[in-house]
């Protein structure tokens, strides 16, 4: 009997992990793992107040298809602008703003992508980082700019604005 409730806790346990972005505090540990694991790394510039950040984080990040590739393909590092400490090469005046980094060479794989995506849309500059080809996809990753426009770091937006699509 204690070996099925083992069982099952362990198997409850992994599907909740499972359900949620796996993240990286430090962009050089996160360059460690990345090279160990065979994985690239994302970087998303951020500040806390942001509600276009809080949308790709709480929505875009949440959605299954979404969240199941950036734990399979990438480390991902969310940094403050105000607050925490990066390498200059992340400065970004908008927010979000995000890079995609081969830990081998430390190249961008892709330019930066600035602002809100919708899932499908982001899920395609994923596809376009990782160079594998999207299955039915009709949404071209080429635009720079989001569908939704990044907060100005230098004017930050208040928490009460709401972000629609």
């Amino acid at each position: 009997m204690k070996k099925i409730v083992l069982i099952f806790t362990f198997f409850i346990t992994s599907l909740l992990y499972s359900n949620e972005l796996q993240t990286v505090y430090s962009y050089q540990n996160a360059l460690y793992k990345a090279k160990q694991e065979n994985k690239l790394v994302m970087v998303m510039m951020s500040y806390h107040g942001c509600p276009v950040c809080d949308y790709m984080k709480d929505i875009v990040f949440e959605r299954p298809n979404v969240l199941e590739y950036l734990n399979q393909h990438f480390l991902v590092v969310i940094k403050d602008i105000e607050k925490d400490y990066y390498p200059q090469r992340f400065s970004a005046i908008d927010s979000p703003t995000f890079f995609f980094i081969d830990p081998m060479t430390l190249h961008d794989l892709i330019p930066k992508k600035v602002g809100g995506f919708r899932p499908e849309q982001f899920l395609s500059i994923l596809h376009e980082a990782t160079g594998e080809a999207e299955q039915n996809s009709a949404i071209s990753p080429q635009d720079n700019n989001g569908t939704i426009a990044p907060c100005p770091h230098n004017a930050p937006c208040h928490e009460k604005k709401k972000v629609h699509l």
